[in-house]
């Protein structure tokens, strides 16, 4: 199977969590509906046609602080005054980086654009204020593998919790899960199901036991010489 890969960093990321209203709490990193909505800003499209699958190597170590900001005002949140900006605590990811891998319908047209630097509508890292610019890496060649539960794999991407019977480490690493992000999203902002990663903090490769694919999400798995890279 072939790959698209290209990189993607910023000063800042905030990938908006759900369960926040007065504070503005942030995932540890990108959830599949972040990739899939900058993938369709590069094309210029409103939603991805046929299949697309999609993962991601962390670069950089997760780094999180904490900004008050003036964010624009709800007004069922407060006391119906005239208040236009509210000031709101906002968690942000600090510089990060992370190596993107794609296969797919789009795969030819996302090259090619990726490639040459163009883009329908400017990228970003989860927020508007929180731009970023897709560099072309490369295109690989990865072997699809079947992995049965207790086989030991060693992942160069994030790794869905699903997969992992338990993991294995070997050299200090630090995991983050990475829990309830959605995974995909329409047109209208109606989202469908949820994907639950686990992240290891400083972009080591994240060794495991599986436990097979369960529950509804489907995942790929594909071999490369340093490792397997999980799709999903």
């Amino acid at each position: 199977m072939k790959l698209l890969v290209f990189e993607l960093r910023g000063d800042l990321a905030h990938f908006r969590r759900p369960d926040g209203i007065v504070t503005h709490p942030t995932y540890p990193a990108m959830t599949r509906t972040v990739l899939y909505g900058l993938i369709a800003s590069i094309l210029g499209k409103r939603e991805l046609d046929g299949e697309n699958w999609m993962g991601y190597s962390i670069l950089k170590p997760v780094r999180t602080v904490a900004q008050e900001m003036s964010m624009l005002g709800k007004g069922w949140m407060g006391d119906g005054g005239d208040s236009f900006n509210r000031p709101t605590s906002i968690q942000l990811i600090v510089n990060p980086h992370y190596r993107v891998y794609y296969a797919g319908y789009h795969f030819e047209t996302l090259t090619e654009m990726v490639r040459e630097k163009r883009s329908v509508f400017h990228t970003y890292l989860g927020s508007a204020f929180c731009l970023t610019f897709p560099r072309f890496t490369g295109v690989i060649e990865a072997e699809e593998i079947s992995p049965v539960p207790g086989d030991i794999l060693t992942a160069i991407t994030v790794v869905p919790a699903d997969l992992v019977e338990s993991l294995l480490p070997e050299s200090g690493e630090r995991y983050i899960p990475m829990r309830g992000a959605r995974y995909s999203v329409d047109c209208d902002r109606n989202f469908k199901g949820t994907l639950n990663f686990i992240i290891e903090e400083s972009g080591r490769p994240i060794k495991f036991k599986t436990r097979g694919c369960t529950g509804l999400v489907n995942y790929r798995i594909l071999k490369v010489e340093d490792g397997v890279i999980c799709l999903w």
